[in-house]
């Protein structure tokens, strides 16, 4: 069946394009199988599945399309995993366990895309599987990689530890050997840790910055990057890491960085006890809700590419979490190792309603409701054959009502579908050659939703690219209508006032930019140069020296007070920060240019000429740098 569906997406635009957290991970995986098998620093991101694609390319290839066909292997092993799993509970019946996941689409979809969730559902079935059959060693081992793939998934340790102190007759040997194998996979990578970054995490440094994206004031339940419209793996950490370091004043180990945001997020829960109860109700919510969370790739866009995903698209999690609900109330007290199946499945969903929810962090709780399932299936079957109707009565209204509350209208099904053909857009509008399949995407992407700000904002940025300014404004003005804080698309929309000769329009979009982000250098020295523009040249100044102040060796912040300072009749003082800037950039063409003017300026013209020389060879289309050489050669004659 898998190998079915990777048939019928093969020819969608995005098979071969790896969209956030997978271009993360597909980079990184690159650099481990080029030698660089420890990295640097702590790790921020789960590391496991960096290395297994990093062997997959050392054995193989690097292809989208060999990822995924291993994907669908492991994710076809993972069906008999839990059909293993559920078969050591539940006898031969159990095997409906493994039949319900080959059917279940967020499977078959979430095991394919280029992300660790396939690996993370593999191992996720390995753990079942041995704990059902008491196999503790391997057990741990199983949870200690999961740990280094999904790391939350480590709260299992707990209630696990608790049943084999409650219900293993060889409690202390089962236990250690639990715990020791787990510690034999974690503890390397603590030290590894420690030993290149200088700190001791088990598995990653991330935990604050993603315990704050679930709760704080606004948090929408589901992903929501700290600063909108950054969400790649390498802006999230960027954006941590700088905001947390602006408001202590100083450097952060990534520790540190953890601290920063989880005390933000608990000064939320503190001091808005009710809202945050509220927020946590909802995540509650969408953990039992039937949609599935996009935050990068749709379920629904890909079912567009496969009738075998339309076609089993009715087998969502309303229906799977009924099901669940159906064997626990038959089941009740006739199976001691489905406890354990029910704690971990309880203890799961807490744990991702305490952080947020998508799609792919929710699919381990489906994994194991599948046993349940398995027994809710089975046991309906019996008590309809043997005619015994009335357990089955109550149990069907449970499983009813939880069925009912899946369909809670939660989610937007038109954003995620957004969501994911404008992620498709950005990543092939980065190919000039792929600009029109961009194009497409981008109005997909609007037709799904039409007031969606990134794709406004991503088709803008398309027409701009084409030189068609004047039709971008419009895209731009609508993406900040809808996203007052969006500072990408505000500076984008100034860029093209600017390039359509409205520079105080420009201006004022570039300050709300930066009043949305103070700290972005490439805004603040666009303001600048906008207000040269306007000749507001004391303005300008205020913003260079601020640039200046966080960045000494800022090459166009100095060319750009050495501007200003020219243009006041401090020629001296401009020369020397011309000079400064070619310091710090011996190739900063604009450098040169300024330069050569400030001496041609003090009649230095042989001097001059040699700096118009060199801003020309570094950039031939600067009309401006080859009429001041050709000026400079033509005064300079005489004096040869």
């Amino acid at each position: 069946m898998r190998g079915l569906y990777l048939w019928q997406i093969r020819e969608a635009p995005f098979f071969d394009l790896r969209l956030g957290d997978g271009a993360a991970y597909h980079d990184w995986a690159r650099r481990i199988a080029g030698g660089d098998w420890l990295g640097e620093g702590v790790f921020y991101q789960s590391p496991l599945y960096p290395y297994f694609l990093a062997v997959l390319y050392r054995l193989v290839d690097d292809s989208a399309a060999t990822v995924r066909i291993v994907h669908a292997v492991i994710s076809a092993a993972s069906c008999s995993l839990v059909a293993a799993a559920g078969m050591s509970i539940l006898g031969l019946r159990g095997a409906i366990a493994g039949l319900a996941l080959a059917i279940y689409p967020p499977a078959i979809f979430l095991d394919s895309l280029i992300d660790k969730t396939g690996l993370a559902t593999f191992l996720v079935t390995a753990l079942l599987a041995f704990v059902a059959g008491r196999r503790w060693l391997a057990a741990g081992a199983a949870l200690g990689l999961l740990g280094l793939t999904r790391e939350s998934a480590l709260v299992w340790a707990a209630p696990i530890l608790l049943w084999i102190a409650w219900e293993d007759s060889r409690r202390l040997r089962a236990a250690a050997a639990f715990a020791a194998g787990s510690l034999l996979i974690l503890l390397p990578v603590g030290l590894r840790n420690l030993a290149m970054g200088g700190e001791f995490h088990l598995t990653t440094s991330q935990f604050g910055p993603n315990f704050y994206i679930g709760n704080h004031a606004g948090a929408p339940g589901s992903y929501q990057p700290l600063i909108q419209g950054h969400g790649s793996a390498a802006d999230e950490r960027e954006d941590a890491t700088r905001l947390a370091e602006q408001a202590a004043g100083r450097k952060l180990t990534p520790g540190d960085v953890s601290r920063y945001w989880t005390g933000r997020a608990l000064t939320f829960v503190r001091a808005q006890p009710g809202e945050w109860l509220q927020l946590t109700a909802r995540k509650l919510a969408l953990v039992f809700n039937a949609a599935e969370v996009t935050d990068t790739e749709s379920q629904d866009v890909y079912a567009e590419w496969s009738w075998l995903l339309r076609g089993l698209l009715w087998f969502d999690f309303g229906i799977l979490a009924g099901l669940a609900a159906l064997g626990i109330v038959l089941t009740a007290g006739s199976s001691r190792s489905l406890r354990l199946v029910y704690a971990l499945a309880g203890v799961y969903a807490i744990s991702t309603a305490l952080f947020f929810v998508v799609a792919r962090y929710r699919l381990p709780l489906a994994l194991v409701l599948m046993i349940p399932a398995a027994a809710g299936v089975a046991h309906a079957w019996t008590r309809i054959r043997e005619r015994r109707y009335r357990a089955l009565a109550v149990a069907a209204a449970v499983a009813a009502v939880i069925f009912a509350a899946s369909r809670l209208p939660l989610e937007d099904s038109r954003k995620s579908r957004a969501t994911h053909y404008t992620n498709v857009a950005v990543a092939l509008s980065r190919d000039s050659s792929k600009m029109d399949v961009a194009a497409e995407m981008y109005r997909r992407a609007l037709d799904a939703d039409r007031t969606f700000p990134a794709a406004r904002h991503g088709k803008g940025l398309l027409l701009a690219k084409a030189g068609r300014h004047e039709e971008a404004i419009p895209h731009y003005r609508a993406a900040v209508a809808e996203w007052s804080e969006y500072a990408e698309a505000r500076y984008n929309l100034a860029a093209a006032l600017a390039a359509t000769g409205r520079p105080e329009e420009a201006a004022r979009e570039y300050a709300e930019a930066l009043r949305t982000r103070s700290d972005d250098i490439d805004t603040r020295l666009a303001l600048a140069r906008t207000l040269l523009t306007l000749n507001r040249p004391s303005e300008a100044e205020k913003h260079y020296r601020v640039v200046l102040a966080l960045h000494a060796e800022e090459s166009r912040a100095l060319v750009g007070l050495g501007v200003v300072l020219a243009r006041s009749g401090r020629v001296d003082e401009a020369i020397r920060h011309f000079r400064m800037a070619l310091e710090a950039d011996p190739q900063n063409a604009s450098a040169h240019n300024n330069l050569g003017s400030a001496l041609a300026n003090q009649g230095r013209m042989a001097e001059a000429a040699g700096h118009f020389e060199k801003a020309v060879a570094l950039n031939p289309a600067d009309e401006s740098a080859r009429r001041n050489l050709e000026q400079a050669q033509r005064v300079s004659k005489p004096d040869r």
